[in-house]
């Protein structure tokens, strides 16, 4: 039986330090913890039944944030690729970044690099971290590429389950390629609030579903 691809639009990082008094960076940087020690974890743990992980991290619509949130962010995705980067090796987990390469600054861009060669024969498990990206952009930029065999040049493979934490419904802009036999699931909590329990229902939820992928 195939592995299951896995899809999070991380999202409710801002509402969650609003409401918690607390400013932005924190949201991110619990967010990030989140997708780490949670939902990574829970998946790479049942790699019997899962191998790829594609996070949705910063948009190609981000740009339009505030200066200081996007110099914070950018921040974090260092931190991201010194300190998770050394847990990927460990793991033996292949770590790749989807988006565009021109925008982001040139020591974060460094360090994506570098951890995408070490970790580029790792077979156990996979990581896309999408920085910098949006569907459509990836689409143009695969036509651009590749003409009616587009496909194969798309960043990210087809989707089974798209999970988007926060309650909100909607792609904005995440894997329309990939996604048109994915499963949804809108789960309403933050980020940063998820636990392994969550986890644990998620894919309850996801295999109590009849899934025909358009059979």
């Amino acid at each position: 039986m195939p592995k299951l691809k896995i899809g999070l639009i991380a999202d409710g990082n801002r509402r969650w330090a609003k409401e918690k008094g607390l400013k932005i960076n924190e949201g991110h940087n619990q967010g990030f913890l989140a997708v780490k020690d949670v939902f990574f974890e829970y998946l790479y743990n049942h790699r019997d039944k899962f191998d790829t992980l594609v996070v949705y991290s910063f948009s190609t619509e981000n740009w339009n944030r505030s200066p200081l949130e996007i110099k914070n962010l950018m921040k974090l995705f260092e931190e991201v690729c010194d300190t998770w980067g050394k847990e990927l090796i460990e793991k033996q987990v292949r770590f790749v970044q989807a988006g565009r390469k021109t925008r982001l600054p040139k020591t974060l861009m460094k360090k994506i690099k570098d951890l995408e060669e070490k970790t580029k024969n790792f077979k156990k498990f996979t990581v896309i971290l999408c920085m910098d990206y949006g569907s459509h952009d990836e689409i143009r930029r695969a036509v651009k590429k590749g003409g009616n065999n587009f496909e194969k040049y798309l960043e990210v493979p087809p989707l089974d389950l798209i999970v988007r934490t926060s309650g909100e419904q909607r792609l904005s802009n995440f894997c329309l390629w990939q996604a048109a036999y994915s499963e949804f699931i809108f789960y309403d909590k933050f980020l940063p609030d998820l636990t392994e329990k969550d986890m644990e229902k998620i894919m309850i939820e996801y295999e109590n579903r009849n899934v025909r992928k358009g059979r």
